[in-house]
């Protein structure tokens, strides 16, 4: 009797990690696309000051000598608190009784630089729009309840966290990349100058906030909040503190970095014995290092975290 060939059983098809992988980043991607509350405030924040900026620039603010010389007054109290040499105390003093007669292209610079890139950008809107998108990673997630059934697909949670990630990458470096070119752009020349010196420090100040904030969305309920007053606390009222202190803000070492790129170019927006800044190459591995760092505490956390409030 011939033997009845049975049909052989087909090998079950395997899914490729990396592929899910690259499907679980566009998904994520695009819920990043839908539009939330801190998303909607940072877009206006941005219009506020772009209008502003646009208004200051009209007014032809960077080069009118009386807030030029608020600056000036503003380096001379520097000076008077950390005295310097007699040499150097007779030149800030001639300088400013002279009013600053002649006003350039780079003092304008300057003004712009300080005023609104270091004091307005880098300490106040750069954190807010980060944790914009980079709490909405994980955090959102746990607020649509959706984040255990993500749980339950066949990815490692260290590749989930690290797909949230490099999702969340477009848009948050979209956001302040494109947010300070914009802003520049409406000052103008000193604008323009602020742009090609400044943008290598906002870029590496965003990875690292990024990392920071997802970090935040893993290990918190409410990320929003708790990024919201790191970023007033450690980022504007610690990080502008005297001493060795703010170093342990991010915005520390962007500064740094801005005004290392500042001198080569001739501007100063602050004095060097008084803010106490690291080398830029420091301040550049110091950020890279601290975007990794809190990228792998994330995954840690991630991992270990049971999310049962998710339910």
């Amino acid at each position: 009797m011939a033997l009845i060939q049975q049909p052989r059983p087909t090998a079950a098809p395997q899914t490729s990690l990396l592929r899910a992988w690259w499907f679980l980043v566009l998904l994520s991607w695009r819920r990043q696309a839908r539009a939330r509350q801190m998303v909607w405030i940072a877009l206006g924040l941005l219009a506020f000051t772009t209008a502003m900026t646009a208004v200051a620039t009209a007014a032809d603010l960077w080069h009118r000598p009386r807030f030029r010389q608020l600056a000036v007054a503003d380096q001379m109290m520097l000076d008077a608190l950390v005295p310097g040499s007699p040499a150097q105390a007779v030149a800030d003093a001639t300088f400013g009784a002279a009013g600053v007669a002649v006003l350039t292209d780079q003092s304008a610079a300057q003004v712009f630089a300080r005023w609104v890139v270091a004091a307005i950008f880098l300490g106040f809107l750069l954190p807010l729009w980060s944790l914009s998108f980079a709490t909405e990673a994980i955090g959102g997630d746990r607020e649509q309840n959706s984040l255990i059934w993500l749980l339950a697909r066949p990815l490692p949670r260290p590749m989930v966290y690290l797909a949230k990630f490099v999702a969340l990458l477009p848009w948050t470096v979209g956001l302040n990349m494109g947010g300070f070119a914009l802003v520049c752009a409406a000052a103008g020349r000193p604008g323009l100058t602020a742009l090609r010196l400044f943008w290598p420090a906002v870029l590496c100040a965003t990875l690292a906030f990024a990392a920071l904030f997802q970090l935040m969305g893993a290990a918190f309920r409410r990320p929003a909040i708790v990024a919201i007053g790191y970023s007033f606390f450690l980022e504007i009222i610690l990080g502008n503190m005297p001493g060795v202190m703010k170093r342990v803000s991010i915005g520390f070492y962007a500064h740094c970095m801005m005004l290392e790129a500042a001198d080569r170019h001739g501007i100063q927006i602050d004095r060097p014995n008084v803010y106490w800044p690291v080398d830029g190459t420091t301040a550049i591995i110091v950020l890279l290092t601290t975007t990794v760092t809190l990228l792998v505490m994330g995954m840690v956390v991630f991992s270990r975290t049971q999310y049962h409030d998710s339910v």
